[in-house]
């Protein structure tokens, strides 16, 4: 049989974003058209299949099961079709049209460059972001993003994702450069404040994960968004914190100003990898990975290793 017209893959994500971003006004934002196109689309494909797709009597605005049908299976032909447009262009050594990257703050600082130079060809147009990753993967999901270089594992029970491990990033102990007490953190004074790291990140809500194993209830006295605030604060004497091994590499100039220790009860690390959707970019998340391995091991560690050389058995690659 013969597709209709109206049944086209653009009215497809039209739809689908819809869905994604619950109203056809914030698709429309999102692709810069009106609502009236938004709509139109919608209906061309509507008609096209014979059957609403919304419930237009509910509000906010309800999917009809055969639309649930249609999202769910849209998806996958979505995607296929990328990994074809994709695969073709890259065959034909033609750039893709534009690639969305997002990464926690210090993985930007070290890998946007890298990332840049080395295969700036491959697309027409780049957009970096930087931030919390929790707020990235709503982005993600949304598809607002195409790729993302995160710490968190927020994502690891969705469907229809590949993950590729760039290293484990184990976590250590910041203390004030002058500090001569215990280094267990269960025996730091009270008078020493812990530095809490915002649980609106993914870093941050898998260390208050590790104090809560460890029976540690610590008083919110401060709270940090980003990593230089975090580590200033310990470097000015104003406390204690936890942090992971990247997120101090991301700050070099930081590092003789505190003690830095190993946590000898209760290690723990996070994943950094490389989340894309199956099938989708071609191989380019495999080269980001690759690629963040050989920054991350040959420049971003070393000078870490050299001023604290028992990281390095920390350290775990793939």
């Amino acid at each position: 049989m013969r597709l209709p017209s109206e049944f086209d893959l653009h009215a497809l994500e039209v739809f689908i974003l819809t869905v994604d971003l619950g109203g056809m006004t914030p698709c429309a934002l999102r692709l810069n058209v009106t609502q009236s196109a938004v709509s139109q689309a919608i209906a061309r494909l509507e008609n096209g299949l014979g059957t609403a797709l919304f419930d237009r009597s509910l509000r906010p605005l309800g999917i009809t099961p055969a639309g649930r049908s249609l999202y769910a299976q849209g998806l996958g032909l979505l995607s296929e079709a990328k990994r074809v447009y994709d695969g073709v262009r890259e065959e034909s050594d033609q750039p893709i049209d534009s690639v969305t990257i997002a990464m926690s703050e210090s993985l930007a600082t070290q890998l946007t460059a890298p990332l840049l130079k080395e295969y700036g060809n491959r697309a027409n147009r780049w957009t970096m972001r930087s931030g919390l990753s929790l707020k990235h993967h709503a982005e993600f999901l949304a598809r607002r993003f195409d790729m993302l270089v995160t710490g968190s594992n927020m994502l690891e029970r969705e469907t229809g994702l590949d993950h590729r491990l760039i290293l484990e990033d184990p976590f250590v102990l910041l203390l004030p450069v002058d500090y001569d007490g215990p280094t267990e953190p269960e025996r730091i004074p009270a008078t020493l404040p812990f530095i809490r790291y915002t649980l609106d990140s993914g870093t941050g809500q898998r260390i208050e994960q590790q104090l809560t194993r460890m029976r540690l209830r610590l008083p919110n006295t401060i709270e940090v968004e980003i990593t230089h605030q975090q580590l200033t604060t310990v470097a000015l004497g104003m406390g204690w914190s936890i942090t992971s091994l990247l997120c101090l590499a991301a700050q070099p100039n930081l590092m003789n100003k505190m003690r830095v220790e190993p946590l000898r009860k209760g290690r723990f690390s996070r994943r950094i990898e490389v989340v894309s959707r199956t099938g989708e970019l071609g191989d380019l998340p495999e080269c980001t990975t690759q690629l963040a391995q050989r920054v991350l091991r040959e420049q971003t560690f070393p000078p870490v290793i050299q001023i604290l050389p028992w990281v390095e058995e920390l350290l775990h690659w793939t």
